[in-house]
């Protein structure tokens, strides 16, 4: 009969570990690329209406603004009403600068219960604590 030697190789608990951690990551990604997505599109559409646009009022931007997002898969929904309260469109005939800034709020365990400044207890602290803040500022001007 053979003596043992050390094996070598993952136990089940270093498997489920490395498996939690990579759920973990992606669940993460499941929740913030459609936000980062949406800032980018957005961002190429502010170029793309300061290279296309430098010749049209801001008035007249303002009212294609919604056909050229929806143009780069961006429901209304998916950005917030301060995108649109923060909008700025500067146009003289032959240049344009558009720019906005907003606040997105990634609740990666959902979001809290309380709030009104009451203390957070139990789960809603944990939900809290979870959560991933981002400012996003898109603009462009034309050259």
């Amino acid at each position: 009969m053979g003596t043992m030697r050390g094996q070598a190789g993952f136990s089940l608990i270093k498997l489920l570990f490395w498996l939690a951690v990579l759920a973990a990551g992606v669940w993460t990604g499941d929740k913030v690329i459609p936000v980062y997505n949406t800032y980018w599109n957005v961002q190429d559409a502010f170029k793309g209406i300061s290279r296309d646009m430098a010749s049209n009022s801001a008035q007249e931007i303002r009212e294609r603004l919604p056909d050229i997002l929806h143009v780069k898969y961006i429901a209304p929904s998916d950005l917030p009403a301060a995108f649109y309260k923060n909008l700025d469109i500067q146009a003289d005939g032959s240049h344009v600068a558009i720019s906005s800034h907003y606040h997105v709020t990634v609740w990666l365990l959902g979001p809290v219960a309380g709030g009104n400044g009451a203390p957070l207890s139990g789960m809603d602290r944990l939900r809290d604590r979870a959560r991933l803040d981002f400012d996003f500022h898109p603009h462009a001007a034309t050259p």
